[in-house]
């Protein structure tokens, strides 16, 4: 297959997670909204963000590092050699040890429950047990989400995408049926999400609300079981690995283990500063509001592309193959920036109108809610960094340089630690204040994000020599100009939007206007000043990975070949300079 082929097929595998990614994260979106109006920001909605950022954490670092990380890159090799019966075997192992340590995890997790719950320090009494009863739960999600990341990592890697990116469809169907469920309740004994006291609840509420969100991950993993199945894959569960395969997934799910506890603590650092800075609802608007809005630009530009890259890397990888694997990493790299600076200016644009929507259909703290615009503004420069930190991560594991990869990645949650922190310090220097927190917060994020990018980029470069970063400079200064042109330009629409229109329908047609024009900005921009980064799509990348591409002794995992010199007389090297 011709290389403008094999870019066409990364494309049209882009276009098509990010088509099933929108609707997923529409409905995300929605889910958000139930939340806010049914559950609300108060004491129950603060027990059940707290009890359930664990699972939550991680499953996103699962899903980006230990098991994707782990299995794509060890089981590229068999799958291009047609050797399926390895490629079932390995996947076993996996799904076998995944399985295991997550259920001992989460047994260990419900038996500390308690004393986790103190650790949340809630206030009352209620508000405690409560959060040990949804911790209990929720542990039970974490074989779950182990179940669903082992089996979207096989079929990825047989470029097989649309089901793992339909699976949070569904999940999201039941924890929206949850939320509507509890929210009805809590009507029939006449309370309301910001009237509900945690005591008082309805029977059968909390239980409703901690087992049907555990259904949501359920319904995530276990429907994908069809389509793996019938890729060929034959699932056994067990715990051996076929020859020299053990040691290098333990190599690369450790580092990923690495990431988790980096992330884990800035986490809980979010969570301190939150109750210690921000007092009641900060919580909340932050975990239940604030990112999620972020994550949705993010999720729906920047990872399908590096989804559908990574398997394709993994391939050149296995077969010692820098002609394919360096201009591949090069030109997916740049198309990620413009994704994230793209979604960037988006955010940055319609974060008053976003802010408008929530305070309208959310109940209880509705300053604090309203006051999110700012904190959106904010945190959105992350979302460069944030795509970057996905893609190159994959890139880097790909390889099986995996320690580098969580060297850098550490290095950016260390900084939104620090940063956050600092930023608290200096925003409320007295009593504890909601929507300076959130601010706060906004900046530790955006600056931990963009540092993280900035050494992983560095990393790549050590590793796959300066072709796998070719032009990363030129679209990084484009990108500076554009993203603050359209996020200016978007933002002026929003305003303006809004001050002719009223209520829920202003603010969504605002969000609308200001979104497309901030995104029409960005790219016009780039069209002009670096279009070979969104040409170099079609234009650049690796050969075809075929059974005879590769020989059994193909690589040494985690090498290239010597990077060859540059010439002069290349086009496409001009092209990028």
């Amino acid at each position: 297959m011709s290389r403008r082929g094999v870019l066409s097929g990364l494309a049209g595998a882009a276009a098509l997670i990010s088509v099933v990614t929108v609707v997923s994260r529409l409905l995300g979106f929605a889910r958000n909204l139930v939340f806010a109006n049914a559950v609300g920001a108060e004491a129950v909605g603060d027990a059940y963000n707290w009890a359930n950022t664990l699972p939550n954490v991680l499953f996103e670092v699962a899903a980006g590092g230990a098991l994707a990380g782990a299995l794509i890159p060890v089981i590229a090799g068999p799958l291009a050699r047609g050797m399926r019966d390895d490629v079932s075997r390995i996947a076993s192992g996996m799904l076998g040890w995944t399985l295991g340590g997550l259920t001992l995890i989460g047994a260990a997790l419900a038996l500390a429950a308690h004393p986790i719950a103190v650790l949340a320090d809630l206030g009352s009494p209620a508000e405690r047990d409560l959060v040990a009863f949804f911790i209990r739960v929720f542990a039970v999600q974490l074989p779950l989400y182990g179940l669903a990341v082992v089996l979207s990592g096989v079929l990825q890697a047989q470029k097989k995408f649309f089901w793992p990116a339909f699976a949070p469809v569904l999940s999201s169907l039941v924890v929206i049926a949850t939320y509507a469920g509890y929210g009805r309740l809590l009507a029939g004994a006449g309370l309301s999400a910001d009237t509900a006291d945690v005591a008082g609840l309805p029977p059968g509420a909390a239980e409703l609300l901690a087992w049907g969100t555990t259904a949501g991950v359920l319904a995530m993993g276990l429907p994908l079981l069809v389509p793996v199945w019938r890729s060929g894959v034959r699932l056994r569960l067990g715990l051996r690995f076929p020859e020299g395969v053990a040691s290098r997934a333990r190599s690369l799910a450790l580092a990923g283990i690495g990431g988790l506890v980096a992330q884990q603590v800035s986490v809980l650092a979010t969570i301190t500063l939150s109750r210690r800075y921000g007092g009641d609802g900060a919580l909340t608007v932050f975990q239940s509001m604030v990112q999620p809005t972020y994550l949705l630009p993010y999720a729906v530009l920047a990872v399908p592309l590096a989804t559908s890259t990574f398997p394709r890397l993994a391939a050149a990888a296995a077969r010692a193959d820098r002609a394919g694997y360096a201009p591949l990493a090069a030109v997916t790299t740049r198309a990620v920036l413009v994704a994230g600076g793209a979604g960037a200016a988006l955010l940055a644009a319609v974060a008053p109108a976003v802010a408008t929507v929530f305070s309208v259909i959310g109940s209880g703290r509705t300053e604090l809610i309203a006051s999110m615009d700012v904190a959106l503004t904010l945190i959105a420069p992350g979302l460069l960094g944030l795509g970057l930190i996905f893609h190159v991560s994959r890139a880097l594991y790909a390889l099986e340089r995996g320690r580098l990869a969580v060297l850098a990645v550490s290095s950016g949650w260390a900084t939104v630690v620090v940063a956050s922190w600092v930023a608290c310090a200096i925003l409320v220097p007295g009593a504890k204040d909601g929507p300076a927190t959130l601010r706060a917060l906004g900046i530790g994020t955006s600056t931990g994000m963009l540092v993280a990018a900035v050494v992983l980029v560095l990393v790549l470069r050590a590793a796959a020599g300066a072709e796998a970063v070719r032009g990363i400079l030129r679209t990084s200064a484009v990108l500076l100009v554009g993203g603050t042109v359209g996020a200016v330009v978007g933002r002026w629409t929003v305003d303006t939007v809004q001050a002719l229109t009223d209520g829920l329908p202003g603010a969504i047609a605002a969000a609308a206007g200001g979104g497309a024009v901030a995104g029409a900005v960005v790219v016009a921009l780039v069209w002009g000043l670096d279009r070979t980064t969104l040409t170099g799509l079609v234009r650049r990348g690796g050969a075809a990975v075929t059974p005879a591409d590769v020989p059994l002794d193909a690589a040494v995992p985690g090498t290239l070949p010597p990077e060859p010199p540059a010439h002069d007389d290349d086009p496409a090297r001009k092209a990028d300079r």
